[in-house]
């Protein structure tokens, strides 16, 4: 602003009025819930209830995120100074009370519209301009602009801040209300008196300096502020500048410089400024070049100083409920991440960073910036049918098909082998964006798998469970039958087992058990199935195998179970096998076949022992 002393002129006088600045809120902003953890298998009740005890954990962990999110959100909302949120595109995605009252309509009507129809047409360049400048620039773009608003409402003069989010992600923007401070420019321009009245009135501190002789005036209002007098301040830039708080003394210095050659148009910094008690306060003091020699050297530049104090206790207000916020999310114990709505990784927590940074997903030191079912596909080495599945999940919760989404099964990790659950919530704000939750549950995996292979092999033997031997039999019996395919099934019983049992004891019975299958084994060919069906008999299912192929092998088991007798306490003890077989015919049901397999194995019983049989015709019961 130009200031020329000539009273008779509006045009040769300007003025500088009160200005209220308020917090800057971060941009970080974030709205987080919670994952739950996956429910165990029923018959895993020790286990379901350390999950449990889990999700109370993360669900009060969530709680107490939820209530900061809601404590920062009601400080974004009090802020005396308008906030906005930019997308790329230069559209509103989110905003305050102050930005809203300022922009004249409702908010919600705000949303998804572009700041810049808000504008005064004469402004929208130099807005753009500002948006431009900001881009990759750590400061933030200031100037002051017009609003245009609804028909029956006056236009509103804001200064304007602009700075660019720190994920490029779009840009924030800061609205001060300064009509109140042009109207009384438009005012008191025909008098500098009434115009320096007219501020120290407002609260603001006037201060000029005549750059040629270094001497400063310094108006009383100004004296004040810093809790003293004009002759208290002094009258020398040199006594300006020594009350400046050291930290930020070469700022505004550089500030003060940039004007002076020419590369700002104008004076502005927030600094902290020395009172006379000793005790420091944020000021903010903006200033422009009034006067100029013929060449073009500033000679006297005129500004303001405003107390921002208040200001500065919610700036830090809102960083420390920022810093909360973050230390609650990194305090989660499940790896979580933050998603725009292009599913790009925004915001991790210290979990999600510490196995990103084991792994080498993502980029340090933030792991953000990345795609998420990219990162989903390195995680799970490819599993396709985990990506497509999550891909599903996360785009029906984004367009608001589901209010959340968990995978049905945890997925794999190869990398030091570990399991997941996936689970995808909404923040339900005006940037759509979604949390993922990767829950380790490697430990409930184990026990789940140890749980089935419980449940289908034999505990003693190693061999099928009998539950387990006659799915699988009844498979291969349905696909014999297709393809037309031979199938035979042998019965296998220890003969005079149960004399082993009362001659040297259980103990000895069960390593003769072992060592049995173990030999069987040693004979069946890969493709056989062996399964305990209860006690000392087995039954053992031989795929595309025809009857004399059966008794072949049949054979080998008798010759090799005979030839291997236990050594129990120092003394061999020799036993052998009795196997009825039965080959596929017209039976439609493998229960039927084990039928006729039954029935050999009785004769075999019935005409010695040690021998094979196979199936003519059922006896009515089972020699012991």
């Amino acid at each position: 602003m130009v200031f020329r002393r000539n009273p008779a002129s509006l045009d040769n006088l300007r003025k500088l009025a009160k200005q209220r600045f308020a917090g800057r809120t971060p941009s970080n902003a974030t709205a987080l819930t919670l994952s739950e953890a996956q429910q165990l298998f029923e018959e895993l009740e020790i286990h379901q209830i350390e999950l449990e005890l889990q999700n109370e954990h993360l669900n009060a962990a969530r709680a107490q995120l939820e209530l900061a999110l809601n404590e920062s959100s009601e400080l974004y909302d009090s802020s005396p100074v308008g906030s906005l949120l930019l997308d790329r595109d230069g559209n509103i995605t989110k905003l305050n009370l102050s930005a809203t009252h300022l922009l004249g309509r409702e908010r919600a009507r705000l949303v998804g519209c572009k700041l810049a129809q808000y504008m005064a047409e004469s402004d929208r360049r130099l807005f753009a301009g500002l948006l431009e400048q900001a881009v990759g620039n750590a400061e933030a773009e200031v100037s002051e602009l017009m609003l245009e608003r609804k028909k029956d409402a006056p236009p509103a003069h804001v200064e304007l801040r602009v700075a660019q989010l720190p994920d490029a992600s779009g840009w924030q923007v800061i609205l001060t209300d300064i009509t109140e401070r042009k109207q009384f420019e438009s005012k008191m321009r025909a008098s500098e008196v009434r115009w320096k009245l007219a501020l120290d009135a407002a609260g603001d501190g006037v201060w000029a300096w005549n750059v040629q002789t270094g001497e400063v005036t310094f108006s009383s209002r100004f004296a004040q502020l810093l809790g003293g007098t004009r002759r208290d301040i002094g009258r020398r830039m040199e006594d300006w500048t020594e009350r400046i708080h050291e930290e930020d003394r070469a700022g505004v210095v550089a500030a003060f410089q940039a004007v002076l050659s020419g590369k700002s148009a104008a004076f502005s910094n927030e600094h902290r400024a020395r009172c006379q008690d000793g005790s420091y306060k944020w000021v903010l003091s903006r200033g422009t070049i009034v006067s100029r020699s013929d060449d073009g050297r500033p000679l006297r530049l005129i500004g303001t100083y405003v107390d921002i104090s208040n200001q500065k206790q919610t700036e830090e207000a809102l960083r420390v409920s920022a810093q909360f916020q973050q230390a609650v999310f990194d305090s989660l114990s499940a790896q979580l991440a933050v998603l725009d709505r292009h599913g790009t990784i925004i915001h991790t927590n210290a979990a999600w960073r510490d196995y990103a940074r084991t792994h080498g997903l993502g980029e340090p030191p933030e792991f953000t910036g990345g795609n998420y079912l990219s990162l989903l596909e390195g995680m799970s080495a490819h599993d396709l049918p985990t990506m497509q599945a999550a891909g599903a999940g996360i785009a029906s919760v984004a367009r608001g098909a589901v209010s959340q989404f968990q995978l049905p099964q945890p997925f794999h990790a190869p990398a030091g082998d570990r399991w997941f659950s996936l689970k995808v919530t909404p923040v339900r704000d005006a940037q759509e964006r979604i949390v993922v939750s990767h829950e380790e549950v490697t430990a409930l995996k184990a026990a789940e798998l140890a749980s089935l292979t419980l449940a289908n092999t034999d505990a003693l033997t190693g061999t099928l469970s009998r539950r387990n031997f006659l799915a699988l039999a009844e498979q291969e019996l349905a696909r014999a039958n297709r393809y037309q395919l031979p199938l035979m099934v042998l019965m296998l019983d220890l003969d005079h087992f149960k004399r082993i049992n009362d001659h040297y004891g259980h103990a000895a019975g069960d390593a003769v058990l072992q060592s049995f299958v173990s030999t069987v084994t040693a004979v069946l060919r890969e493709s056989d199935l062996i399964g305990r069906i209860g006690g000392e008999e087995f039954a053992v299912l031989l795929p595309n195998t025809s009857t004399e192929g059966g008794s072949a092998l049949a054979q080998r088991i008798i010759d090799s179970v005979r030839a291997n007798p236990v050594v129990l306490a120092g003394e061999p003890v020799e036993f052998t096998v009795s196997i009825g077989g039965g080959c596929l015919g017209i039976e439609t049901s493998f229960a039927a076949l084990l039928n006729l397999a039954d029935a050999a194995l009785y004769q075999a019983k019935r005409a010695g022992r040690d021998r094979l049989e196979l199936a003519l015709a059922l006896p009515p019961s089972e020699p012991s």
